[in-house]
């Protein structure tokens, strides 16, 4: 593919360097590295092979989702409605709007290779020695789409050309051009599509498709580029919806260049506000991570992308959300995927994160998993065992970095925050059904896991989670003096964390869940080792420490990623879903699972897997799983992709994980609320990782980190006085 990296001409580079040092003027003033931070360009995935993946590219503009179709020109898109309709044999099912189709020579063909940009898709194939390859970019925090074709003659005769746009709607003649108009036969919808350049023919082929077409003769070498813009919009409001769509169709179709640059120059000032202090868009921002490790800088970055892809400026319960995943309903948060990026949260976007922990606290956390944030509703179909230590997770990592003492005590609903986080970390006595057994019973499958059929009842995991819950709960009230309160919950956690450690399976580093009917099962998963090992690392014999360990790099670990569930569980056979079975992860398991690894004192071989993930991006950003596939899947070296069964979605919020443990295992960011700046582990050297973590931010001051030979060193920035990052609402 190396001809085509250099045929992509029109990326109009110079531009945007132009307008990446405009958007990162805020910190070359102060002085900071902001040629740390990678531009936009650079973030590109790699040219891939359409039949190796399962995910074509990816759009996003901070309100909605496109998802490239695998032809070489259509764009799947519902703007305000869930896109996903269900997994296909070979791509999804999609509610969209009628595609564009493009006709090259009489006909339509599928892209045979495809790049993923943030702010772009390209797809391409060679047809008769004619290099067509078309991007697509969607407008910028509004409804619709810029597509740009370009044909090049990869031969050295004379080639001819004729190449159409396929379209839907009907043909309208306007005073300013020529346009092309579809309105749902429910009259709810409508778009509008507009060329750039004049067709040589304009032809209505149907009752609902037009077709607007040029023929060429191309010399040796040759380009040409044909353009097209497409401007969408509800018309509930009536037919002068439709009247001002065309306007605004047409305004694009004119002025296409200034469009076309504008969605990169935006893209790329949104990309620089994320590391920028007192920045123009997030209430927070993160740290910049410099380091000559391109690995985990790599890491450390797609994960942050994938959070501002996912990012939205358009729902009404708050205009500062990260939803889920960009297929599902409109402003679908899952409480679970969120707390995987609890202190990046924190770090961004404060100010959002406590309006959306407001809008949390009063949900029913036995309910189901889902809040909707463009609706305010929560999803009740189903208890979702995670709920509890999920929605606790995120407020303790607000306050942890925010330290804002009022919040703690403001009532939301009928209780305190503080009350809340009592009441998470208790309603595991809801789910006790014996009081003999000092343990929840999470119920079945549905409520856990879902495709893990043994993994049910009283589990490890999450008990561990509600040690932990009822050990900070007990902190807080210490720190206001409430002796009584505090004793009563460290000494609830001091049995059930006895009850945790008796499921443990000795010499395998494993754990039992208790089922109902009294046995006990073996559980050879990721999640225990990820929820004890960070939730009860003290409770951990050394023995303990090294048999999970080794249990993780024996069946788990892979080259480049990992198994959910060891190939030796006893349900690996009918586990097959990739997120939580072996045949691939969660995307945020590998984080927290080289996290869990460092903190039971395998700093090596935890950062040496971490870093050995980085060959799974390739595809772009972080998904919702990533699955093994082909012959060799059961390998040690199976290959690695974005997994599309049972509904895995292309990005997901949970890639957060890898920059959350990058901040707070490799540079030790783990804050206590009400304690001053401290550091996890600062005495021990992060293996053979060094770099700096510039403008961390915490309580009103910047302040660096450097990982080095002696450990951790942590120095207040002197830029500190120039801020003041205490804003409230």
């Amino acid at each position: 593919m190396e001809k085509m990296k250099q045929t992509n001409s029109y990326s109009q580079n110079d531009l945007f360097k132009g307008a990446l040092q405009t958007a990162f003027v805020g910190l070359a003033s102060l002085g900071l590295a902001a040629a740390d931070v990678p531009h936009i360009d650079t973030m590109a995935s790699e040219w891939l092979v359409v039949d190796e993946i399962v995910h074509m590219p990816s759009l996003h503009n901070f309100h909605e989702m496109g998802a490239c179709a695998p032809g070489l020109l259509g764009v799947n898109y519902r703007p305000g409605g869930q896109l996903y309709a269900g997994s296909g044999e070979r791509w999804y099912r999609y509610n969209t709007l009628p595609l564009v189709k493009l006709m090259v020579n009489g006909e339509t063909h599928k892209a045979t290779h495809c790049q993923w940009f943030p702010h772009q898709a390209i797809r391409s194939r060679l047809i008769d020695d004619l290099e067509v390859t078309t991007t697509v970019r969607m407008a910028f925090e509004e409804s619709g789409i810029l597509y740009q074709v370009v044909v090049r003659n990869t031969s050295d005769k004379v080639r001819p050309l004729d190449i159409a746009f396929d379209l839907p709607g009907r043909l309208n003649n306007m005073e300013e051009g020529q346009v092309v108009v579809y309105q749902s036969s429910d009259r709810q919808e409508a778009m509008v599509h507009v060329p750039v350049n004049q067709p040589d023919q304009f032809l209505q082929k149907s009752e609902d498709r037009v077709s607007m077409g040029w023929s060429a003769s191309l010399q040796a070498g040759q380009s040409v580029t044909y353009e097209l813009v497409m401007a969408n919009c509800s018309i509930t409001e009536g037919e002068a919806a439709v009247s001002m769509l065309v306007q605004r169709a047409l305004e694009w179709g004119s002025g296409f260049a200034t469009e076309w640059s504008r969605i990169k120059t935006l893209w790329a000032a949104r990309w620089a506000d994320v590391f920028t202090p007192k920045n123009n868009h997030f209430s927070g921002h993160l740290p910049i991570l410099v380091t000559d490790d391109e690995k985990i800088k790599e890491i450390y970055y797609r994960s942050i992308l994938t959070l501002l892809c996912l990012h939205r400026t358009n729902l009404k319960m708050c205009d500062r959300s990260f939803i889920t995943s960009g297929e599902r309903a409109k402003g679908e948060v899952y409480f679970w995927d969120t707390s995987m990026f609890a202190t990046v949260f924190a770090l961004l976007e404060p100010k959002g994160m406590k309006r959306q922990l407001r809008l949390f606290l009063k949900c029913d956390p036995h309910g189901g998993p889902i809040y909707y944030m463009d609706t305010g509703s929560q999803f009740v179909g189903k208890t979702y065992g995670a709920n509890d230590m999920t929605i606790f997770r995120l407020v303790a990592a607000y306050l942890a970095v925010t330290n804002d003492s009022e919040f703690l005590s403001e009532r939301v609903g009928s209780k305190t925050v503080l009350e809340h986080m009592e009441t998470l970390a208790t309603n595991w006595r809801k789910l006790q059904r014996d009081a003999g057994i000092m343990l929840a019973d999470y119920g079945e499958n549905e409520n856990i896991l879902e495709c893990a059929p043994d993994y049910i009842h009283r589990i490890p995991s999450l008990n561990s989670a509600n040690v932990w819950m009822m050990r900070s709960v007990a902190s807080l009230y210490e720190q206001q003096g409430n002796t009584d309160k505090s004793k009563h919950l460290k000494d609830l956690s001091r049995r059930m964390s006895d009850a945790v450690l008796s499921t443990y399976k000795t010499g395998d580093g494993v754990w039992y869940a208790l089922h109902r009917d009294g046995k006990r099962v073996e559980l050879r998963h990721c999640y225990d080792f990820a929820c004890i090992g960070k939730f009860m690392t003290e409770d951990l014999s050394s023995e303990m420490k090294e048999e999970m360990v080794a249990f993780v790099e024996d069946e788990l670990l892979t080259e480049t990623w990992m198994r959910a569930m060891s190939l030796s569980d006893p349900a690996a056979a009918i586990s097959d879903r990739p997120d939580h079975g072996p045949m691939g992860a969660f995307d945020a398991w590998p984080a927290f699972t080289a996290a869990t690894m460092c903190r039971l004192g395998a700093w090596d071989s935890g950062i040496d897997f971490l870093r050995r993930t980085q060959a799974a991006l390739h595809e772009g950003v972080y998904a919702q799983a990533r699955e093994f596939y082909g012959p060799g899947r059961t390998r040690y070296n199976a290959p690695v992709r974005i997994a599309m069964r049972q509904g895995c979605m292309r990005e997901c919020s949970g890639g957060g994980a890898f920059a959350e443990v990058i901040i707070d295992t490799l540079f030790g960011f783990l804050p206590k609320f009400g304690s001053a700046n401290e550091l996890y582990a600062p005495e021990k050297v992060r293996g053979d990782f060094r770099g700096m973590l510039l403008n961390v931010h915490r309580d009103g001051e910047l302040f660096s980190i450097e990982s080095s030979n002696a450990g951790l060193l942590m120095t207040l920035d002197e830029i500190s006085k120039r801020f003041d990052l205490r804003d409230k609402e």
